[in-house]
């Protein structure tokens, strides 16, 4: 077990303004840095990751409060290892994402397979403009429920990923530029 935890944040301090897509995808990391249990992975699920989904008729769930809903329900069957190892194989694999989607070729494969699986959807804005939305499913590993997140911004975005930087220090994400650290970020104090 690792041992801090860190809790949700109200705001994750990004380079600029963020979609909220954007902004649970960077939660997601930044709260993994130091560890997540099943409370913090269910806070993420509800007041993060649903809210960012769009309805389709498609999806396996009715309401993506629902889907958050099953999974906590699900997670509660997992002992606290089992858990820990879901959110820790889950955190690897959307780090390797992230490095993906700084390639271009490898990011449209990506953003192919997530638009061709549903994971992700094309939505039109009010004025008419293309947008991107994640859908989550019953069935979707943990893994690709932070993916979309990502792989829809990333759609939206694409330079920012050209060039995206972790902190393994706090965690923090910075997208096209340097991470804007934590205040408490002894690597943010040293480059002050």
């Amino acid at each position: 077990m690792l041992p801090r935890r860190a809790p949700l944040s109200s705001t994750v301090r990004i380079a600029h303004a963020a979609s909220p897509v954007r902004l649970a995808a960077t939660e997601f990391v930044r709260g993994t840095t130091f560890g997540w249990g099943r409370r913090e992975l269910a806070a993420w699920l509800v007041c993060h990751y649903a809210p960012c989904l769009v309805s389709d008729a498609s999806a396996d769930s009715g309401a993506p409060h629902g889907c958050a809903a099953n999974l906590s329900r699900a997670s509660e069957r997992l002992d606290d290892d089992r858990v820990e190892r879901l959110i820790l194989d889950a955190r690897s694999s959307v780090l390797r994402l992230l490095s993906d989607l700084a390639w271009p070729s490898q990011a449209a494969a990506l953003a192919r397979s997530a638009l061709d699986s549903g994971a992700v959807v094309e939505t039109r804005a009010p004025d008419g403009e293309v947008r991107w939305a994640p859908v989550g499913r019953k069935k979707m590993r943990l893994a690709e429920r932070v993916g979309s997140l990502f792989i829809a911004d990333a759609l939206a975005n694409p330079r920012d990923y050209r060039g995206v930087s972790l902190c393994r220090c706090c965690g923090a994400l910075g997208f096209g530029g340097a991470a804007a650290h934590e205040p408490w970020c002894e690597r943010a104090q040293r480059v002050a």
